[in-house]
């Protein structure tokens, strides 16, 4: 079952898709077609298998570029915050979190490998109501997040659209989690 997108009003805390991430994508393919023109001036003999390589890169990165302006063009709904509880949109599972069962808004890193490489994501998410399953006393379980991918958070306005609609409800600074290589 998919969740639907919640109506925002003007209020309410929402992160859509921008252009961060296409700057990111456009760079990188910047950068491999300097690589590619580099090779290609210095090449002495011509390589039919680095020429096929050089075009999947670009291709790809091309691709991934276009991926980012459509996500842009589309302006979804990332993350948002609003009367009802907490929204995770983007992706393939879209979560909605309402408040009664939420313990804390927490701001974390995740570490670990990413595509081959060590890396981070900053990233958002809520801790759960304490239901006694912890093994922890008294910690709550982190349940939904959404790493920050082309995207950020105003931690500003965040907690102050938490104190609006849950007074009380702390935003924190987690524990980084890393995730298994």
């Amino acid at each position: 079952m998919e969740v639907r997108e919640p109506e925002f009003a003007g209020q309410d805390y929402v992160v859509r898709y921008g252009l961060r991430g296409f700057r990111g994508a456009l760079f990188g393919l910047l950068v491999w077609t300097g690589f590619a023109f580099l090779v290609a001036a210095h090449a002495t003999s011509p390589s039919i298998p680095a020429g096929i390589a050089l075009a999947m890169g670009e291709t790809g990165l091309l691709v991934a570029c276009g991926v980012e302006i459509w996500r842009a063009a589309r302006r979804e709904v990332i993350f948002a915050v609003h009367p009802d509880g907490v929204y995770f949109g983007s992706g393939q599972v879209k979560e909605y979190v309402p408040w009664e069962l939420i313990s804390a808004v927490e701001l974390f890193t995740e570490r670990g490998r990413i595509r081959g490489f060590r890396g981070s994501y900053r990233c958002v998410g809520i801790r759960a109501v304490d239901t006694g399953r912890t093994s922890e006393h008294g910690a709550a379980i982190r349940s939904a997040y959404r790493r920050m991918s082309g995207w950020r958070i105003d931690r500003d306005r965040l907690i102050g659209s938490v104190q609006q609609y849950a007074p009380g409800l702390p935003v924190i600074d987690g524990q980084d989690r890393s995730q298994g290589v």
